[in-house]
Order: structure tokens, then sequence, then C-alpha cells
């Protein structure tokens, strides 16, 4: 009795596929594509925090380059320079006496 119950309810189920067959591959359809929507959000989040990540780096990268340039340009001050030459290699600017002319030929 109950295989015969069983038979006709997987008949009755088997049917009503076959009869909303549309309306199945129409869902399963919508399934996969809302889990498509959902994979290429999560990619395109990713893609947007990685660009962030990279702004960022660009940023800080850019800011050192801004201190080096200011670095570079403080050591190579015409003051400084001749501080250095005076103090520690002992130069003096040369009197009127002490310059040589050179001429080429």
């Amino acid at each position: 009795m109950k295989n015969i119950i069983d038979s006709e309810l997987a008949k009755l189920i088997f049917k009503d596929i076959g009869k909303y067959k549309f309306t199945l591959g129409f869902l399963l359809l919508n399934v996969i594509f809302a889990i498509t929507v959902v994979h290429w959000a999560q990619l395109n989040r990713q893609m947007v925090i990685q660009q962030d990540v990279l702004l960022q780096q660009r940023d800080d990268i850019d800011l050192r380059w801004r201190h080096l340039l200011l670095e570079q340009r403080s050591l190579a001050e015409h003051s400084r320079v001749e501080s250095i030459a005076r103090n520690r290699l002992g130069m003096k600017r040369p009197t009127t006496d002490e310059e040589v002319v050179v001429t080429l030929p």
C-alpha cells in the first residue's frame, strides 16, 4: 500500500514538474543570476578596497618625495655649503691678489 502511494506521489511530482517546467527553469535562472550578481558585487568591492589601498600608498610616497625635496633644498642652500666649506674644510674666499685667471690658447 505504501509503495503504491509513494509511486503515485512520485508520478504526481514529476507531472507537476513537467507542467511547470518553464516556471522552474525561470526560477533556476533567477537564482543563478542572483548568485552571479552577488559574486560580481563582491569582486567590485574588493577592487575598490584595493584601489583605496593603492591611492593611500601613492599619497604616502608623494608625501615622502616632497619631504625629500625639502631636505635636498635645505642641504644645498648656499649659506650652508659656504659654512661647511669654511668650518670643516678650512676654505676661504680668495682675495684679488690670490686669484689666478687661466686663459685657453
